[in-house]
């Protein structure tokens, strides 16, 4: 049986509080298409659903294929076109890949401070 999440990389825990950042960023990566035309995929829902939950926590980012042009919805998720060069916040806490293991490794090398996790929905 295949383990549905995968943690690819995980960054040194922080010793102490001071050097945890006051933020937390969250991004998540959809390589591939959740969504054709306006029909909406149960994937797609599940992605929205975890964006919320990290938005609860700190920023909540979502880089999808799919995705045509910047927008941010009503509880503050922000979904962003993916390209090969991968968004920058700063400090990015952890990253939700889905279903590519190549991505994961681009996000490891992009992000070294962060948690990188390969969630597998197939």
């Amino acid at each position: 049986m295949k383990q549905a999440l995968q943690v690819f990389a995980i960054r040194a825990a922080a010793s102490d509080a001071e050097r945890q950042p006051p933020y937390r960023n969250f991004l998540i990566i959809a390589p591939e298409p959740a969504a054709c035309g306006s029909v909406v995929l149960p994937a797609d829902e599940r992605v929205t659903a975890l964006a919320h939950h990290l938005n609860l926590d700190g920023y909540a980012y979502v880089a999808r294929s799919n995705q045509k042009e910047m927008e941010d919805d009503s509880t503050g998720v922000r979904y962003m076109p993916l390209s090969e060069t991968l968004p920058f916040f700063g400090v990015m806490t952890a990253v939700v890949v889905l279903d590519d293991s190549t991505w994961a490794a681009r996000a490891a090398a992009a992000y070294p401070g962060a948690d990188i996790f390969l969630l597998k929905l197939s």
